[in-house]
């Protein structure tokens, strides 16, 4: 991974987007030092690298696949616009960001039972970028969780490795579009084996919780950039 062509590289900016300056602790302060380093500059690439590109502007990028997953099934293919997990505790719909539908509408109900969203494909091999990228979307929150949340990577079960991000997603704004970077060191110390992804996001709650995500891609990190791994 040496150019833009094969991951996002980011560019500098001196404003915060929207996360309050007292998130200074653990991942939260990462996170927050993160937002005032990266640019997340919308990729210019006409045919985008899947080893690090997996929903942009709208779809799903090369052998990707979007999943929703509850109790009922973990695994349920996304195939249409609008879609409910097998026993309805998260639901999809289209939503827009930059454009019509480039965004994704994530639901979680109030029913007791953890949902996921998640992006499945064929494993990749992110070692080499362990301490050097993040993975970053867009995100609006609609509805602040009352309870846990989790973002995590996949490598084939049970090799996982999640992390909390309830106390970031509870001290953010709200109906705002912010970046949402995450070292992916922060996966691997926390058990995801980063030479077999075949899951690269995968987001989970087990109560209330609205969110709109858009642009789910690897980014390269800022050099000095703070990590998991500091």
């Amino acid at each position: 991974m040496q150019n833009s062509s094969q991951c996002h590289k980011n560019q500098y900016f001196n404003t915060s987007v929207g996360i309050k300056s007292v998130l200074s602790r653990g991942l939260i302060g990462i996170f927050a030092s993160l937002l005032l380093l990266t640019g997340g500059v919308v990729a210019q690439e006409k045919a985008l690298n899947a080893n690090y590109f997996y929903f942009f502007d709208g779809k799903p990028v090369g052998g990707w696949g979007l999943t929703l997953g509850d109790e009922g099934n973990w695994v349920m293919p996304i195939t249409t616009d609008e879609a409910k997990s097998a026993n309805k505790q998260i639901e999809v719909s289209r939503s827009d960001h930059k454009q019509k539908g480039d965004a994704l509408r994530l639901k979680w109900s109030r029913n007791k039972g953890k949902g996921q969203f998640a992006i499945y494909g064929a494993p990749v091999d992110l070692s080499k970028l362990e301490n050097r990228a993040a993975l970053t979307m867009e995100i609006k929150i609609l509805k602040k969780p009352k309870t846990g949340v989790t973002i995590g990577m996949d490598c084939g079960y049970p090799c996982r490795g999640e992390l909390s991000i309830h106390k970031m997603l509870r001290g953010m704004e709200t109906d705002e579009w912010v970046l949402f970077p995450i070292p992916i060191n922060c996966f691997s110390i926390n058990g995801a084996d980063l030479s077999k992804i075949n899951s690269p996001i995968i987001l989970a709650s087990d109560g209330i919780l609205e969110i709109e995500v858009a642009n789910i891609r690897l980014e390269l990190l800022p050099e000095g950039a703070p990590t998991c791994a500091a």
